[in-house]
């Protein structure tokens, strides 16, 4: 039955993106431009943006470049990956290294050799890369004598009659130039960093230090993709405070010479990039969706919004499809959740939800569907305050709501709901009539978010319900119980579930269980879902002895407290003697 079950809506995976649906391909052709020009030698360009901006996809646009470019050499390095390493400076120069050495078929023949002796020259010295805390202590200083303190920490050069060995970082630059110098036909080497920003202080700082001190030779080029502002943090955290008055700032400039920023995109960008991404998951394939994206593109240069425009025909992109896309855009928050990351993660959780509606067999229209979710993604409080409603009370709070957003004549805010909804509320579709497709969406979400109750209703009345008959008294909450008894079905069971609920927050949960007690003890299609809480596990270690007497409509729990072999030994053998009692 799962197997036939076919969601719409297509799940997107997290890797940076090597085709360009966001207009980065310009700041990227720049960036590729100044890098592998050698107007500045040696230049580091850092490429900045929040998180999910899109800086691995400039990073892979870049390397595209490059790559076609014979005389380039491109490295990538993702310090994130070997941030166990031991020695990061050694590892990440040893990357950049065995790079070089792939470039030894394109060396004069009678040349290779000598390169292939000065890289295992390198390597030698960067075996003994051990100096780093010294390094960054140092670094405060900004001295221009670093080289200096490196060559006095460095070992005196053992010498043998055929083998000299070279210890230590000391003059490891010189030598790093040297071997650049050699490299025939390779006019640039261009060092990609990506994921730095995901690293902890340590291995930022060891990266930045490797770049700066031992590989910014002529030749060499670097492009850093990051969060300028962590990168900023993780400085000041590891110089230990010394970097007060804004020298954070001063230290990662003097290593990055040019920033780029990318943009957060406009709602223009935003909805293009959606409607490219549901096109993709949609008919478009091949030539048709490659036309597409360079339609957009086209439209996107010469500033024509909307970038992506409805088929003529009936393929994509539909009018539906770019209604969908329009609709999320608007929906989603621009500080927050406007970045190309955070708009796949919007359309993963998205499809989840679909394919559990259509699994429930409770499908919904895609465009209500989204505009639940993004009630209940951007305004939580107003989403739960929609699901305390009972399904009667609920159209009319509704229609208030819209009419407040619409600006009608005596319409006022309803009770829970803030005035920054108002846009969400007046954009389509009209959640009007639609209190079935509401209970529906309510009932999924409650599986995915514990805080959503199974069909969404819980009043206030109800919930004033629970709390008395979670209450110590015991005259309170029998006068409570014949209440539940007189509720719809349906009613019933929010109310046994929100006690069941509370079995694992109280500190004594015998109130709960007497309540529980007499009301299964009346209504038995009770007994199965309070059965299933009792014998959760938080809650069958917290039973005392005490509780075994209240649970005598319960066997289920009493014997799962019998056969327990870690509990309480006093519980398990009053259930045990329980149960000897009872005659079968």
């Amino acid at each position: 039955m799962v197997g036939q079950v076919v969601s719409k809506a297509r799940l997107f995976d997290d890797n940076p993106a090597v085709e360009d649906l966001l207009g980065v391909d310009a700041i990227a052709d720049v960036v590729a431009r100044i890098v592998g020009s050698g107007g500045l030698d040696p230049v580091t360009v850092g490429i900045h943006s929040a998180w999910g901006g899109g800086k691995s996809t400039a990073l892979n646009l870049i390397a595209k470049d490059l790559s076609a470019l014979g005389h380039v050499l491109v490295v990538r390095i993702d310090p994130w990956e070997f941030e166990s390493a031991e020695d990061m400076r050694g590892t990440l120069i040893a990357q950049v290294l065995d790079m070089l050495q792939s470039r030894l078929p394109t060396v004069d023949p009678s040349k290779r050799q000598i390169v292939l002796d000065k890289l295992n020259d390198l390597r030698k010295r960067i075996a003994w890369g051990r100096v780093a805390k010294v390094l960054i202590t140092s670094a405060v200083t900004m001295s221009p004598k670093i080289t200096d303190l490196v060559d006095a920490l460095t070992p005196e050069a053992r010498t043998g009659d055929t083998d000299q060995v070279q210890q230590g970082m000391a003059g490891f630059r010189e030598q790093f130039q040297t071997l650049m110098d050699s490299m025939d036909g390779l006019t640039r080497v261009v060092v990609l960093v990506d994921d730095l920003d995901r690293c902890l202080p340590p291995t930022i700082m060891a990266t930045l230090e490797s770049i700066k001190l031992f590989l910014s030779v002529k030749k060499m080029a670097f492009v850093i993709a990051a969060d300028q502002d962590l990168i900023r943090d993780a400085v000041d955290v590891e110089l230990r405070g010394a970097a007060r008055g804004g020298f954070a700032k001063l230290y990662t400039e003097k290593i990055v010479q040019l920033p780029v920023t990318l943009p957060m995109l406009s709602i223009e960008q935003a909805e293009a990039y959606i409607a490219l991404l549901l096109c993709n998951s949609g008919s478009a394939t091949g030539d048709g969706y490659q036309g597409i994206v360079a339609s957009s593109r086209k439209r996107r240069l010469e500033g024509k919004a909307p970038y992506v425009l409805p088929s003529q025909s009936e393929s994509e992109p539909t009018v539906a499809t770019l209604t969908l896309a329009a609709s999320i855009a608007h929906g989603l928050a621009a500080d927050v959740w406007r970045s190309p990351r955070a708009i796949k993660r919007f359309l993963n959780a998205l499809a989840v939800r679909e394919h559990l509606a259509i699994l429930a067999g409770a499908e919904l229209p895609m465009e209500l569907l989204t505009k639940l979710y993004l009630l209940e993604l951007r305004h939580s409080e107003a989403f739960q305050a929609l699901a305390r409603h009972t399904k009667t009370e609920r159209q009319g709070f509704i229609d208030a709501w819209e009419d407040w957003a619409h600006g009608t004549d005596g319409a006022t805010l309803p009770d829970g709901i803030k005035a920054d909804t108002r846009e969400w509320a007046a954009h389509p579709p009209s959640l009007k009539d639609q209190t079935d497709a509401i209970d529906r969406y309510l009932s999924v979400a409650a599986t995915l978010k514990s805080d959503v109750r199974f069909g969404g209703a819980i009043s206030a009345e109800q919930r004033e319900l629970i709390e008395l008959l979670s209450h110590p008294s015991d005259a309170t909450r029998n006068a409570e119980v014949p209440k539940v008894l007189a509720l719809p079905s349906d009613d019933q069971d929010i109310v046994v579930q929100g006690l069941c609920d509370q079995l694992a927050r109280t500190r004594d949960p015998e109130p709960v269980i007497k309540a529980l007690q007499q009301i299964t003890d009346q209504v038995p299609r009770l007994i199965e879902p309070v059965t299933t809480a009792l014998t959760a596990p938080a809650v069958l270690y917290a039973l005392q002895v005490h509780h075994v007497a209240y649970l005598a409509g319960l066997p289920i729990v009493i014997n799962a407290l019998a056969t327990m072999t870690d509990g309480d030994e006093d519980v398990v053998r009053a259930a045990r003697e329980y149960l000897e009692g009872i005659e079968f």
